[in-house]
């Protein structure tokens, strides 16, 4: 039959007998004849090369799954999933966990089962996906699934039956974790039909290419039974990995993700479900915790192995097993993905179970029917203290504990496992979760002792069974479990260290041993001592549980004891109660000491004064961390609020004293009446004792009248509180009844007029005083001192007549009394007494008179006053009221009455004032009497010291210098950790150091532990810190000394390291990431950046490349490892094809990358150079024509470009050599000397008519072309050599000043010129006869040509002489006329050199030379002077014009000048608003004078990384400020406080020389260094300053050294130590940092990320600082050109006004009165001078007579007129000019004088203004 199917088989395919194939099942079964045999109909092949081969497309294989007769059988099974009102949809997904744990029993690696829960729409409709590493499924088996009721013992898992394997049990393993738990072949399917109703099952099996798909859904069914085709039947798609082709739907769309993710699997299993019900997906999303956490408590111990989930366990058992579930649940964004792996769960039963646990009791059962065998454990949960430790579920909903209502609490615990089974029920691993089994006989309670009858209910347990015991279909349920364990055949038998007990003894006698230990040992009660009877608590609301109680009078708990009478704090209870213990209550009848788990204790309320009640609570709120200073400091706090003592104020100044006897009818009062507490604060009601305002206050004022008939009450007043003036009573002027009084003022309650509250009497004032009649007035008189009086005097006759005052007057005498005495009379002498008083106020006096006053900080300070009078008695007036008044905010006025006594003390509240730098503070205190404004007020200054109290503590850790515990710093830790090594410092107020004596140690508290070791104190160690292990848990911590008036508190945060945080895909930019942790959960948000380079991709590229600027013409993308790279590549080469190869380098290591062929073809449209040509023979004659220039553009083709305009193309030409390839600086764009003319001829642009420049030398011609406004192409730079003309002329080398001799004997005065170069020049000045040779004749001749004039003699006394003329040039030393030579005084004459060439045909032009003759040497030594100035300005004047000639053109630059600068300005207004680093630390103090500035700011640093770990490195010095001087860091320090950080440079010294880096020694490198290690001090910028600055960071950073990473730093200190030199810390650019110490590692010494920190600021770009520059130097060039624009303007606008009508008006009048002044001349015959000296000019009776040969050279000058023939000259008044040799500048209108000549009569005439720079020669 075989033999026939391959026959047929060719035939029908087609297929030839010599090709090679195979015929294979969908399973890649290969037939042969014996599994042809057992081939069934209907079966689906294949037909391929090899079994290997993959499926090109996918293939469907049509299969049938009929309902196997197991249907009808056990249709009567428990197969719904709705019981006992639980929601069961953790229990549906357990079932798919279930296969996937079978499937991956034989796994040899990890086992890996995945839940995902898709809830984005974005991706499909919402779907559960369970997905499992395990062996997956053939056809057959995928088909066999799809078979309802089809169990493990029936089903075939091969297509042919010689391949049949049965169902073997496997070996019994501990807590029988065998896997074997896909069983029953149903709830797989009733799983996910309970879920949603289409399964799309995906698997792919062990050795096999293919991947077998099959759906089922409820819409198929459907479909199906309403066309009435088989139900059960369906298609398999067998399908290669990875091919998606058949998704369509985009509902599905996330299929696509899941089947792209099986390539590269072996195997895999994975069940899709869609069409979730909507109730589903929302419990799973809104209680995706309660799911995971009823899975991880379903598969526990698979999950965590045989002893379960015991935290802090040093290995894992569940490694072993090597299982991970994971589920996922994705949302839609912005919603964060959850995901969790069950074995992070902390919280499920069994996890709650094992680590509550203090013992546990493990024991076999044995059944006797089927050899079933059970494990199980019995766990025992003690009570500590005050509460059961046994776990409560979570979210089991069970009434909290009331902390406001503590009458409901009964007095003893609940039983902690209440009616709960003791044990939960496992079968094969996992849990069946509707079985328990609540007790065995041997361990009910029914069984065991009495006093431990509270013990059974501490108990939980877990059994563990194998399939011998039958569950349910759905394994909810167990059927036989306890049925079977409560056979009296079942054998019950302990088990020690997992073995049977040897011991043949008693289950039930070994548990209750073990249990009365697990009491004894582990259970902590409290012990009631001090039994005081039994009472009946009537206020208990339940009747049951009022009667009995039983008292005690002390209680030990947890080690300590509590008595009565003691004060507590009560914990959780709203409010915290502070107060005594009254006694202890417990529950029961007792006649003795007794433990018990419960009682309540009676607390009385303190102060008692303020809360007068007792209050009931439950022991267990008694709070055991308070100390007694705490509960002390807290109950005398408010018992400072109680009212303490009456402040009574007599406003009228009429003070009362105790035991004043007073005239009847004297006024009492008025009086003001304060109520004060401890605190000397007003009250006018008693403090709070909750919430709302306290009772109020009332004065009673009674004034009693003792007689002796009994106490009789005269006067009864109530007052009530007044805001204003407190408790006022008025005048009271009745006390007329003689007798003594007593005045009571009482503080009463207003409700009940009672003076007492809470036991307490309230606060009173009792004053007692006599009332006696008026007494009889005195005769004497009574004065005061200082106040004048009368004394009447009344003189009479014998006969007692008033008569007339006698002569001499009486005489006066006084000395307290009064005598008058008058001679002649009868009765000579008077005496009268009188009383003296103290005058009236007339000053103060304070004491101590000492200035200033010392106090000590924190203490009060005491003045005593005294009112004087004018001569220093102390007297006592009314409204005798002195004010103390300091200058401190915040303590008050200090007032004293000195009515009465004239005298008094002020006393101040105590004084605390901040101490800066340790230095006493002066304060200003008055004195003053405001009702007495005559009298002078007393300021008296206040020095306050420091006290030697501690004022400050300081915390740090010993172990980093770099932690310090601040105040109210917020500390994040590593959960669990320990912040180890810490101690503290004192300070006093001084800032001195506190000694710690055993007596201060002993003030020291903290907060976190009660054990403290006073030595450990007195060395200043603090207990080491345990940090919570619960993250986001803070705690606060607090170190205090003595009453909490000095402390550092601080608050830890714990938390953990994440780590290994991998983004494998997806763009880059902001990520959103949740963190969980048990029941807390953080989002944040990160951005992605790229990853470190792996490989490099080509996106794109060119395919031909044209040879530009850039390479690529489209830009290459390189796809560098999650890099996305645009690379530009810039090169020029010549034309070919080349090959380019990528390859990326990180931290030196090659990065491999592809490569790309290129062929570079020419651009026909890009100028790549200029063609210059010229006719290079011809010679460059000094100001000749150049030859034509022909310039054209050539392309990368080398073709000509005729696109340019001919306005492109410029010529430029300077004088030098070659600069290269661009002109020089100094010639820019606006150099246009050489103005061009361009004509366009056949794309060739000419350059002709252009002259050459005068001047000979090497000059540089190049051309250019402006490409576009940034861009320009030069031609090569063309050198030429400009040469001399043809010679025309002889002349010096350079122009000598015009000579003055006289013919005196000195030889300096007689020489004409010295050593003077003359040479053969052509017309511009250039040598142009160096192959010339002849003489020079050297003559003498008249300026003026006159022929008759005698002429000066050289030396030799010749005429004329010869010099040599040698290659075209002459030298002559020195010439001179001789002695005494001969010539006219003040002669002009030339000195005149002839060249004599014989040999050029043309003649020369000789040079001549002008020199001034005298006869004297003085005359000479002046016009030299006059010579040289004027040759001085003649150059200067030249220059001038030489300028002027220019000026058109310098006009024409302002406006490039301006586009430049405004160009250069826009690209530096880009730069300032590109995004730059900067520091972000506030600089307050930058401006005031000798403060460099804070450190933040001094310096910029350009790379990013080095910023970054610098700024770390140094965050304590960022904000310091840096002062040139001590004196202004000083006040800055007082200025801030002492709050701010300074630092003075003048106090720092830092070693002159840079050593060199510590691989360095004597020049020469010990080895090579790794990590580009270079001083982090070098890494800094710094603008300003540099000197200043080198020494702060060379102060600050030392040699701290910045390197790549964290390996080069330890392999750099490791080869620096190695060769015996120190090594610094070390920073590397990846944030770690190696301590000079060598330590590294640790949050100390790792940087916070870059956005947390102020970081110094990046500089500008180099290219900033080059604009800037650019722009300075353009300015300064544009306002020199405005300055000579403004002269020019100015010079022109001066001339114009010299030509305005006005200047011609008076130029008229002067002309007018010249001539007036001519006629007068003629006839006096006279010539007035008027301020100009001629030569050879003398005076004749005030006439300057001018030599006839003076009236030429006069007539030259354009300032002069001649004005007469008599030899007689005037000057005009108008400007001279500069050309006339006989002034220096200018004269200026002249005044008229009276000049007296020769003795003739007077004459005016004008005079020279002084200084106009005339004179008379």
């Amino acid at each position: 039959e075989f033999s026939m199917f391959i026959f047929i088989f060719l035939q029908e395919f087609r297929i030839s007998p010599h090709e090679a194939f195979v015929v294979a099942t969908t399973d890649r079964t290969t037939l042969d004849f014996d599994k042809f045999k057992e081939l069934q109909d209907g079966s689906t092949l294949y037909l391929l090369q090899n079994e290997h081969q993959a499926l090109p497309v996918a293939a469907e294989e049509h299969i049938t799954f009929t309902p196997h007769y197991d249907t009808l059988i056990r249709g009567g099974m428990y197969e719904y999933y709705a019981s006992q009102g639980q929601a069961p949809l953790s229990y549906t997904l357990a079932e798919l966990i279930d296969n996937a744990l079978s499937a991956t029993a034989k796994n040899k690696g990890r086992r890996i089962i995945e839940i995902r829960v898709l809830n984005d729409k974005t991706v499909g409709k919402p779907a559960v996906i369970v997905l499992d590493n395990g062996c997956g499924m053939t056809s057959k088996q995928l088909n066999n699934w799809a078979v309802y009721r089809l169990s493990k013992f029936t089903k075939e898992s091969s297509t042919f039956a010689s391949d049949k394997e049965g169902y073997v049990r496997p070996d019994h393993v501990p807590r029988s974790l065998n896997s074997d738990i896909s069983y029953f072949g149903v709830g797989g399917k009733q799983a996910v039909f309970y879920i949603g109703d289409s399964a799309r099952m995906i698997s792919k099996p062990v050795g096999s290419p293919d991947v077998h798909e099959l759906v089922l859904s409820k819409e198929e069914f459907e479909r199906k039974e309403k066309n009435k085709e088989d139900i059960f039947s369906g298609v398999i798609l067998n399908r290669k990995p990875g091919d998606s082709s058949h998704i369509k739907n985009n509902d599905e769309h996330f299929l696509q993700a899941l089947i792209a993710e099986e390539r590269g699997k072996e195997s895999f299993t994975a069940v899709v479900i869609t069409g979730v019900q909507p109730e589903h997906i929302t419990f799973l999303t809104e209680r995706f915790n309660v799911v995971t956490r009823e899975l991880a408590h379903i598969y526990h111990y698979y999950i965590h192995g045989v002893n379960g989930n015991v935290r802090n366990k040093s290995s894992s058992d569940s490694d072993d097993l090597k299982i991970d579930i994971h589920v996922t649940l994705r949302e839609k964004p912005p919603k964060c993905p959850r995901a969790i792996h069950l074995r992070e769960v902390e919280d499920d039963m069994q996890t709650l179970y094992i680590n509550a646990a203090a013992d546990t009791f493990e024991f076999r059962a044995s059944t006797a029917a089927d050899n079933g065998t059970v494990e199980g454990i019995i766990r025992y949960h003690p009570f500590l203290y005050d509460k059961e430790t046994y776990p409560k579920r979570p979210g089991a909903s069970y009434k909290a504990p009331d902390n406001d209502d503590d009458d409901n609490e009964s007095g003893f615990t609940d039983q902690a496992r209440k009616r709960m089974p003791i044990f939960e029920c496992f079968w094969n691993g996992r849990l069946i979760p509707y079985t328990a089994v609540s007790e065995f006989d041997w361990c009910s309670p029914s069984k065991g002792a009495k006093e431990l009858a509270e013990c059974y209910s501490r108990l939980s347990g877990v059994l563990f069974t194998d399939d011998r015991f039958q569950v349910t279909t759905n394994k909810l349920t167990f059927t036989d479990l306890e049925m079977k364990l409560k056979n009296k055949d079942t054998i019950y038998t302990t088990v020690v260290n997992g073995q049977k007990s040897s011991k043949r003894a008693n289950i039930q006698n070994e548990f209750s041993l073990w249990l009365q230990n697990c009491h004894e040992k582990f259970d902590k009660q409290v012990k009631f001592l001090g039994y005081q009877g039994t009472i009946t608590r009537p206020e208990v609301p339940s009747k049951k549980m009022q009667h009995p109680w039983a008292m005690f009078s002390s209680i030990e708990w947890d080690g300590k004891t509590y008595k009565t009478g003691q004060r507590v704090k009560s914990l959780r209870t709203n409010p915290v109660l502070y107060g005594t213990i009254v006694k202890f209550l417990l529950y029961g009848s007792y006649d003795g000491d007794v433990f018990a788990t419960g009682g309540q204790v009676e607390v009385i309320r303190e102060p008692k004064a303020l809360y007068d009640m007792t209050k009931i609570i439950p022991i267990s709120k008694i709070d055991k961390t308070a100390t007694d200073e705490a509960i002390k400091k807290n109950i005398d706090n408010d018992f400072a609020k109680l009212p303490e003592w009456l402040k009574v104020v007599w406003p009228k100044g009429n003070e009362w004293p105790q035991n004043a006897v007073c005239p009847a009818g004297t006024p009492l009062g008025p009086i003001n009446v304060e109520i004060l507490n401890k605190r000397g604060e007003s009250i006018s009601s008693m403090p709070s004792a909750g919430q709302g305002k306290g009772p109020v206050l009332s004065m009673q004022l009674t004034i009693v009248l003792h007689d002796s008939k009994g106490d009789k009450v005269v006067s009864k007043f109530i007052a009530q509180h007044s805001p204003k003036w407190g408790f006022e009573f008025k005048k009271n002027e009745s006390l007329t009844q003689l007798g003594k009084y007593t005045l009571f003022l009482n503080t009463v309650m207003k409700d009940t007029n009672e003076p007492v509250f809470g036991g307490k009497k309230l606060p009173n004032f009792t004053l007692k005083f006599t009332v006696k009649g008026k007494e009889k007035q005195s005769s004497d008189p009574s004065v005061r001192v200082g106040v004048p009086f009368n004394i009447p005097l009344q003189f009479k006759d014998l006969y007692g007549n008033l008569t007339a005052p006698p002569k001499p007057p009486p005489v006066l005498e006084c000395n307290y009394d009064l005598k008058v005495t008058l001679s002649g009379l009868k009765t000579e002498t008077q005496t009268v007494k009188i009383i003296l008083h103290p005058g009236t106020p007339h000053s103060l006096h304070v004491m101590p008179e000492e200035d200033p006053v010392k106090v000590e900080n924190g203490n009060p300070v005491a003045f005593n006053v005294e009112i004087h009078d004018e001569c220093g008695n102390i007297t006592a007036h009314p409204r005798q009221i002195v004010r103390c008044s300091l200058t401190l905010e915040e303590l008050p006025l200090v007032t004293v009455d000195c009515s009465n006594t004239g005298a008094g003390q002020l006393m101040t509240k105590p004084i605390n004032l901040k101490i800066i730098d340790g230095q006493p503070q002066t304060r200003k205190v008055q004195f003053e009497m405001p009702s007495q404004r005559h009298i002078a007020s007393i300021t008296r200054e206040l020095k306050v010291i420091p006290s030697t109290r501690v004022a400050l503590m300081q915390v740090y850790s010993a172990g980093d210098d770099n932690l310090v515990l601040r105040n109210n710093d917020k500390i994040d830790w590593v959960a669990g950790g320990v912040l180890e090594n810490l101690f503290y410092r004192l300070y006093d107020e001084a800032g001195s150091e506190v000694t710690i004596s055993a007596e201060i140690a002993s003030k020291i508290k903290v907060n976190w532990t009660g054990d403290i070791d006073l030595e450990d104190l007195i060395h200043r160690r603090l207990p080491d810190i345990e940090v919570p292990t619960q993250v986001q848990d803070e705690r606060f911590f607090q170190v205090s000394y003595h009453d909490q008036s000095v402390s550092v508190s601080f608050t830890i945060t714990s938390s953990v390291v994440v780590t290994g945080i991998r983004f494998s895909s997806g763009p880059l930019g902001l990520r959103e990431m949740c963190f969980k942790y048990s029941t807390y959960v953080e989002h944040i948000k990160i951005e992605v950046t790229a990853g470190i380079p792996a490989q490099l991709k080509l996106i794109s590229g060119p395919e031909q490349v044209k040879n530009v600027k850039n390479l690529f013409s489209h830009s290459c993308v390189v796809h560098c490892c999650f890099i996305f790279t645009l690379l530009t590549i810039e090169a020029h080469v010549s034309m070919g094809c080349y090959k380019l190869q990528f390859t990326g380098f990180f931290n030196k290591k090659p990065i491999p990358g592809p490569s790309v062929n290129l062929t570079i073809i020419p651009d026909r449209n890009k100028p790549v150079r200029l063609s210059v040509e010229y006719d290079s023979k011809v010679r460059f004659l000094a100001g000749g024509i150049f030859p034509v220039f022909s310039v054209t553009v050539v392309s990368e083709e080398e073709s000509p470009i005729t696109t340019f305009s001919p306005t492109a193309v410029s010529m430029r030409l300077w004088s030098g050599v070659s600069s290269g390839g661009t002109p020089p600086p100094t010639v820019g764009d606006w150099l246009t000397d050489v103005k061009l003319c361009l004509l366009r001829k056949c794309c060739v642009f000419f350059c002709r008519d252009k002259q050459i420049p005068e001047h000979a030398g090497p000059h540089v011609i190049q051309f250019s072309l402006r490409v576009d406004e940034t861009k320009l192409l030069f031609s090569d730079q063309i050198p030429v050599n400009v040469v001399a003309n043809q010679p025309v002329k002889l002349g010096p080398d350079s122009q000598p000043r015009t000579p003055v001799v006289s013919n005196s004997k000195d030889i300096t005065s007689r020489t004409l010129v010295e050593n003077m170069t003359l040479r053969i020049m052509d017309s511009h000045g250039n040598p142009a006869g160096q192959d010339l040779n002849g003489r020079v004749a050297v003559s003498i001749k008249c300026t003026n040509g006159d022929k008759n004039k005698s002429l000066p003699l050289f030396e030799g006394k010749i005429h004329s002489f010869r010099l040599d003329l040698v290659d075209g040039k002459a030298y002559i030393t020195r010439l001179a006329i001789i002695e005494n030579s001969p010539g006219e005084n003040g002669s002009i004459y030339t000195l005149l050199f002839q060249p004599e060439v014989p040999k050029f045909p043309t003649p020369l032009n000789p040079f001549e030379l002008e020199f001034h003759f005298y006869n004297d040497a003085d005359n000479q030594a002046k016009i030299s002077h006059l010579t040289k100035q004027k040759d001085e300005l003649t150059v200067a004047i030249a220059a001038y014009e030489n300028i002027f000639l220019t000026s058109t053109q310098l006009l024409k630059l302002l406006t490039a000048i301006d586009t430049l600068i405004n160009k250069k300005r826009a690209e530096v207004d880009k730069i300032l608003k590109m995004p730059r680093r900067s520091c972000s630390i506030r600089e307050n103090f930058m401006l005031q004078p000798d403060v460099l500035g804070m450190v933040g700011h001094l310096a910029f640093v350009e790379d990013d990384t080095a910023a970054w770990v610098i700024s770390w490195h140094i965050r304590g010095d960022m904000d310091c400020i840096i002062t040139k001087t001590k004196e202004a860091a000083e006040r800055i320090y007082r200025e801030t406080q002492g709050k701010q950080q300074v630092m003075a440079l003048d106090s720092v010294f830092v070693p002159p020389r840079d050593r060199p880096l510590p691989h360095i020694r004597y020049g020469r490198t010990l080895f090579d260094p790794p990590g580009n290690p270079v001083y982090a001090r070098e890494l800094l910028i710094c603008p300003n300053d540099q000197e200043c600055c080198d020494i702060v960071f060379k102060n600050i950073l030392g040699d701290t050294i910045v390197i790549d990473d964290l390996q080069s730093a330890n392999n750099y200190r490791r080869a620096v130590v190695q060769n015996k030199s120190p090594c610094p810390t070390i920073l590397t650019r990846q944030g770690d940092r190696v301590s000079g110490k060598g330590k590294f590692g640790g949050a100390q010494n790792k940087a916070p990320p870059m956005q947390t920190l102020p970081l110094f600021g990046a500089p500008f770009p180099p290219i900033y600082h080059t604009l800037r520059n650019d722009i300075e130097l353009l300015q300064q060039y544009q306002l020199a050109v405005k300055k000579r624009e403004e002269a020019e303007k100015e010079r022109s606008d001066h001339i114009q006004n010299l030509k305005s009508p006005e200047m011609e008006r008076k130029n008229q009048e002067m002309e007018e009165k010249k001539k007036l002044l001519e006629d007068i001349e003629r006839q006096l015959g006279m010539f007035v001078d008027h301020g100009v000296s001629f030569l050879g000019a003398h005076f004749t009776h005030g006439v300057i007579t001018v030599p006839p040969k003076q009236k030429r050279s006069l007539s030259k000058c354009r300032c002069t007129e001649i004005l007469s023939a008599h030899d007689t000259v005037v000057v005009c008044e108008r400007q001279l000019d500069v050309d006339c040799m006989f002034v220096r500048e200018r004269c200026e209108k002249t005044e008229k004088r009276h000049v007296s000549t020769g003795g003739g009569p007077e004459t005016s005439h004008p005079r020279t203004l002084e200084g106009a720079g005339l004179e008379l020669v």
